[in-house]
């Protein structure tokens, strides 16, 4: 693929710049990143929020998302975007409200003919349902010990966000090369041509 764009009389002055300023130039590159790290983690924990209809507060108490750089041995620094796509337990989405008809958790997911359960050494209750092969058995309960019917097997609800995340890292891809050329330029003119008055003062 071949791009092509025209160079503006700014950034010719600023290569110049570089080739005699490589450590001002190192340092304005190493804040972009730092700050391009923490923008890309805030927009992601958006655009996720967003996708699963939750608060963005609520998102990143998941700790799903989570930005990271990266020096290799080639000596190049990466920006590494790492999101935990493992299904996240529907009890964590708000508020766990058993109805008639199943279980109201926050403000927009429901789970029908789910059901609230706190199982053994767990501190609060979580969203259940019975799969579809289950049938009555009777069987011990470990939390009180009484013998009992049971609609068996049971499995914990979840939602998977895999593909969330996946559109989140797509629409996210060419905002980020956009956002990193705003910073650089800020900071190259902050390195260039701010610093050097503060220093002076």
């Amino acid at each position: 693929m071949l791009i092509e764009q025209e160079v503006s009389g700014d950034i010719e002055e600023l290569t110049t710049l570089f080739k005699h300023s490589p450590q001002k130039t190192e340092l304005a590159i190493q804040r972009t990143i730092r700050k391009l790290s923490t923008w890309v983690e805030r927009q992601v924990l958006r655009e996720l929020a967003s996708q699963l209809k939750i608060t963005q507060k609520l998102f990143k108490e998941f700790g799903r998302v989570k930005t990271t750089l990266s020096r290799p041995k080639s000596d190049s620094q990466y920006l590494i975007v790492w999101i935990g796509t493992f299904p996240v337990g529907a009890h964590k989405f708000g508020k766990a409200r058993q109805t008639p008809r199943g279980v109201q958790v926050g403000r927009h997911s429901f789970w029908q003919s789910a059901f609230l359960m706190q199982p053994v050494n767990s501190p609060r209750e979580f969203v259940f349902n019975r799969k579809k092969e289950w049938a009555h058995r009777y069987q011990q309960s470990q939390r009180s010990g009484r013998w009992m019917w049971m609609g068996l097997p049971i499995e914990k609800k979840s939602v998977k966000i895999f593909s969330e995340a996946e559109a989140a890292l797509n629409t996210m891809q060419p905002k980020i090369f956009e956002r990193f050329s705003t910073l650089l330029h800020q900071e190259l003119n902050y390195a260039f041509n701010v610093e050097p008055r503060k220093s002076g003062n």
